[in-house]
């Protein structure tokens, strides 16, 4: 019997090279259709950058799993991670 503990709320830190509009656009596309993504929204822009806030109803295996599966992949070294 396979249930998710919805009450696990990872808040994850994400930034995005804005360079490429259409990473942007699927990237957000994939968060939208994503089942354990609880809620995000972008939290600042800068000339280089768009900062995300994630929450995710699991852990961070499992959303690098998840993403790696639409062929997205992060550099996680530092609290915040970038999106390669």
């Amino acid at each position: 019997l396979n249930q998710i503990n919805t009450s696990i709320k990872l808040p994850l830190s994400i930034k995005v090279k804005n360079s490429d509009n259409l990473k942007v656009s699927n990237f957000e596309k994939i968060l939208n259709n994503t089942d354990l993504i609880y809620d995000f929204y972008i939290s600042k822009f800068d000339m280089n950058f768009i900062y995300y806030q994630i929450i995710f109803n699991g852990t961070p295996d499992n959303f690098l799993k998840s993403m790696s599966n639409n062929d997205y992949s992060f550099d996680t070294q530092n609290k915040q991670w970038i999106l390669e």
